[in-house]
């Protein structure tokens, strides 16, 4: 079973296959096309919002800091 952070790691990865994959198109077809770079300019603006939001969470972080710290008022000194 995948678990959260190798599903974002491939959200992400289909996130650039996508793009790339979309490189020859744009180049051989849509290259005078107003829609077609208005929905890409679009879409990029959504992926990079939610990538950010995705940088922003550091709750993973700061449990574990959290753990650790409690970990370590539990030592005895040596």
């Amino acid at each position: 079973m995948a678990t959260p952070r190798s599903r974002k790691v491939w959200i992400h990865r289909g996130a650039a296959i996508t793009a790339t994959a979309l490189i020859p198109p744009a180049l051989l077809w849509w290259r005078d096309s107003v829609l077609f770079v208005i929905l890409i300019s679009l879409a990029t603006q959504i992926y990079a919002a939610v990538s950010a939001a995705e940088g922003a969470d550091d709750s993973a972080v700061t449990e574990r800091l959290d753990r650790i710290e409690q970990l370590l008022r539990h030592e005895e000194p040596q």
